[in-house]
């Protein structure tokens, strides 16, 4: 299920501030404002086919301030559906363009959802996942509200953000299978003007390296640094959850599956929509059934000797190709 919309007029909503108070006297100052921009992108996900919301709009919340209703609607008003597999890879979809915004902080960002089911035996309609085996499951999400922590609005131009769902953390199995829940937890703001890329490929001879099946559990591990000698590269766990991680073991930032490419047979990865700084980059082949609210305690690097540590520069796509040693 699938609603189509017209981007270009999401992209013309608006938002008029007027600054109110004082005598009315010509020589108040309006509070200054920038031009601001949102947008939606995702990241593969294990055994979906699609992972569609709807959505209804963006509560901007201010210390001391009212907060901010940002609509997203289609030409007739209603809420739009996205399917978030749509947009992988350093795709994104433009939601909201050339929104007046006051400049300063905001303490939270929160997606508002439409008519998410709050319960395992909810609706399909504006809410799902489609698996691989195309059963469709119902999809929540908490009250129907994403919060996803504070940004800040300067006066440098015009700010573009980008929503960056990573599936792998914040997408759920619950009830035995039967339904998934959409978290917080992996959904990340970041502004566009500060972010890179990481990309390669993997040797096919790492695939099946030592127990491993070709076929399964290929997926790239990505930490932030720094990480002292002492630590252990975990896998994907949500520390709410699981109160009881050994506290050597370093979360990752994110992670991403490995894909083939159905053309050229040949196996990558990216990350998009990274903040600039370091990282350490890691291969495993042994990733099968990554709970992303549990520790598993997979073996990060597998093979031992496919980590590495790189830097991400704003603006550009730094590479790395994982290659079997001989």
């Amino acid at each position: 299920m699938k609603n189509t919309f017209n981007v270009s007029l999401i992209a013309s909503l608006t938002l008029s501030l007027i600054a109110c108070g004082g005598d009315g006297g010509s020589d108040i100052t309006p509070p200054s404002t920038a031009m601001v921009s949102f947008s939606i992108a995702d990241a593969p996900v294990d055994s979906a086919a699609e992972v569609n919301v709807s959505y209804t709009s963006i509560t901007l919340e201010r210390t001391g301030e009212d907060d901010i209703e940002l609509p997203i609607v289609d030409d007739n008003g209603d809420p739009i559906t996205i399917n978030l597999l749509d947009y992988q890879n350093g795709e994104s979809l433009l939601v909201l363009s050339d929104t007046e915004l006051p400049v300063g902080d905001y303490r939270e960002l929160i997606i508002n959802t439409f008519e998410c089911p709050q319960n395992q035996n909810g609706s399909t309609e504006f809410c799902n996942v489609v698996e691989d085996s195309n059963a469709t499951l119902p999809l929540k999400t908490p009250s129907n509200k994403l919060r996803l922590g504070g940004f800040t609005v300067t006066t440098e131009g015009t700010q573009a953000y980008t929503i960056d769902f990573n599936l792998r953390k914040s997408l759920v199995s619950t009830a035995n299978g039967q339904s998934y829940n959409l978290k917080p937890h992996g959904v990340t703001i970041v502004d566009n003007t500060t972010v890179g890329e990481i990309s390669g490929s993997i040797d096919p001879n790492l695939l099946s390296a030592g127990d491993c099946q070709a076929d399964t559990g290929n997926v790239v591990y990505l930490y932030n640094q720094p990480i002292d000698g002492f630590s252990v590269l975990g896998d994907e766990f949500d520390p709410e959850i699981d109160t009881e991680v050994p506290t050597d073991i370093v979360a990752p930032y994110s992670s991403k599956m490995v894909q083939q490419d159905s053309e050229t047979n040949l196996y990558s990865y990216s990350f998009a929509h990274l903040p600039a700084g370091d990282y350490t980059l890691a291969f495993s082949c042994s990733a099968v059934d990554d709970d992303p609210e549990l520790y598993d305690a997979i073996v990060i690097a597998d093979p031992q000797d496919q980590d590495v540590e790189l830097t991400v520069i704003a603006g550009e796509v730094t590479e790395h190709n994982f290659e079997e040693a001989i």
